[in-house]
């Protein structure tokens, strides 16, 4: 009887140990779909961000644009420096729409990455990188095309 006790229990905490092991194996694929829908609605969300900051960036990148097109019309009549300011300005936001374009196909290209990636915590991780990226790109963007407003007003 003393031998059954230790013999009993020992299969009872087996028999626990086991059912928790099997509930944990058996949701493991459902943690790993959860995380992998998380991780897509992430992405999905960072692609939706970078849309609306680039439509932002094209907004402001117009409106730039109308208000030198504004002074030229305005300065077509006197030559001289101001002349020579807004083609240089003018260069500046041509180059800033190319880096733009540049960037939104880099961004591109690194979310098809990040989709594929097949680690969850190196795609977090990339995901945040990402976010960062896109954070600094826009604030810089932005520094760019207040600089270049200034510039205009300075101008008129």
């Amino acid at each position: 009887m003393n031998l059954l006790r230790p013999v009993t229990a020992s299969l009872l905490l087996s028999t626990f140990l086991l059912a928790h092991t099997a509930r944990w194996a058996a949701t493991d694929p459902l943690r790993k779909e959860w995380t992998h829908a998380t991780q897509q609605k992430q992405v999905n969300e960072l692609s939706q961000r970078e849309q609306l900051e680039n439509l932002q960036r094209a907004l402001e990148l117009h409106q730039t644009q109308r208000q030198l097109d504004q002074l030229r019309q305005q300065e077509a009549s006197r030559p001289g420096l101001a002349a020579q300011q807004l083609h240089e300005t003018q260069k500046q936001l041509d180059q800033l729409k190319l880096e733009q374009q540049l960037n939104r196909v880099q961004h591109e290209l690194q979310l098809n990455h990040i989709e594929r990636e097949q680690n969850p915590l190196r795609r977090q991780e990339q995901i945040r990188e990402l976010q960062l990226q896109q954070q600094m790109q826009f604030l810089q963007d932005q520094s760019r095309t207040k600089l270049m407003q200034q510039e205009l007003n300075r101008v008129r």
